[in-house]
This record gives structure tokens, sequence and C-alpha cells, in this order.
């Protein structure tokens, strides 16, 4: 098997790209579950020929979140929402056990730096009119690296490359944090789990990590239902 460069690894493949974007579509509801996914038209709206898109579609049906079928092309998977559910049920259970590990280390600094970080998404969010999309987009990266000073934090690169498998796009997160409720439920969730940390409590940390996971795919589904597809039919 050839080995993979660092060029490589840098530069992610047009079929790689379109996937992360259809893939983004889908979650965000731009795609929703039945439609028909027109590879002319993605491949003109992504400015790219259809062979990655091709390409793209057969790894999101991998995923679970695309059906083929045969001389139909590529459909939404109907149950991709279930599929979606099942995915941040195992990522509210890897963080919840990732922040165990994380807390039971007892670590100072990186209490410090979570109390920090909360601190700034909550100043940043103190508006009831939605942000825009440049604040948007500082407190969605307040809130990634957030969970991943936690994941780091646990010791375990396995447990760091499973969640970074299961993460949101960046496009969900940027639009997601425009509006005051999801804003509220990340400081909020944020707060009470560095408490069990500065408690040193790391089954409570778990708990309220776990939760915290399961609120978000909650919002993701209510987001979605706001969005219209110009990539289908």
């Amino acid at each position: 098997m050839a080995a993979t460069s660092d060029n490589q690894l840098r530069n992610p493949s047009l079929s790689d790209k379109a996937r992360d974007r259809l893939r983004a579509a889908i979650l965000e509801g731009e795609l929703k579950p039945g439609d028909k996914i027109n590879i002319e038209r993605v491949a003109e709206t992504f400015g790219i020929s259809r062979t990655p898109i091709r390409e793209a579609l057969k790894a999101l049906e991998t995923e679970g979140l695309v059906q083929i079928q045969a001389n139909r092309g590529a459909i939404v998977e109907p149950q991709v929402w279930q599929e979606i559910h099942h995915r941040y049920r195992m990522r509210s259970l890897l963080e919840g056990y990732a922040a165990e590990l994380s807390c039971a280390k007892g670590d100072d600094k990186l209490i410090a730096a979570l109390r920090d970080n909360c601190a700034q998404v909550k100043k940043a969010s103190q508006t009831a009119k939605p942000v825009s999309m440049e604040n948007a987009r500082m407190i969605a990266e307040l809130n990634r690296s957030f969970h991943r000073m936690i994941w780091v934090g646990s010791g375990s690169m396995t447990l760091v490359r499973f969640l970074e498998a299961l993460d949101l796009p960046q496009s969900f997160n940027d639009s997601f944090y425009k509006e005051k409720n999801s804003r509220d439920v990340v400081w909020q969730s944020h707060e009470a789990i560095v408490d069990a940390f500065a408690a040193g409590d790391s089954k409570m940390a778990s708990a309220l990590m776990e939760r915290h996971v399961q609120q978000a795919v909650d919002l993701l589904a209510s987001h979605a239902d706001d969005h219209i597809s110009d990539l289908c039919c």
C-alpha cells in the first residue's frame, strides 16, 4: 500500500472536499432525507467535474448518509436523522469518557484554560440579537477549542481521532452560533462542566458532557428544519 505523503494530508483531494461539503449540506438540512442529489447540479455549484462528486457520494454511502440506487442516482438516506442521532450518541459517550479521563488528572492549567474559554464565549454571547457571521465563527472556534482541550487532556490520541471523525462540519458551526439559544446552551453547559472539573468530580464531568453533546444534536435537528435545498432534483 502506498504511503500517504505530507502534501496529500495538507491538500485534500477534490472528492474529499466535495464529500465534506455534501456532508455539511446533509447535516445542516440543505439536503433533506429522501432528496435526490443531482450530480450535474452539484458539480456545477462546486465548480468541479462529476467524477469527484461520484467518489464523494460513494464515501458518504459508507457513512450511512447517502443511498446510491441503480439507474436512479443518489438520494439522501431516508433514515439519515436516525443515523445522525446514532452518531451523536456515540460522540456523547466518547466525549463523556474524555471528560472523565481529563477531569481525573486534576490539571489546574487545563481548568484555568477552560474557565478562560467559558468567559470569552459568555462575553461574546451577551446579545439577544443574532450575531454577525464573524462573531459566530469566533464562538464556534472557542467551542471547538474547549472540547479539543478536554479531548487532548484525556491523554488518549486514539480517543481524539475518533472524536475528530464525529465532529460537526465547520459551516454548520458558523451558522449554529448566530442564534442566542445555541450560544446560551454552550456557555451554560461549559461552565457546569468546568465546575465539575474544579471539584474533581470526574463522574459528574462525564455526565454533564454527555448531556451537552446530546443537546447539540437536538438543536441541530431543529436548526435543519429551517433550510431549503438547492442541490436536489
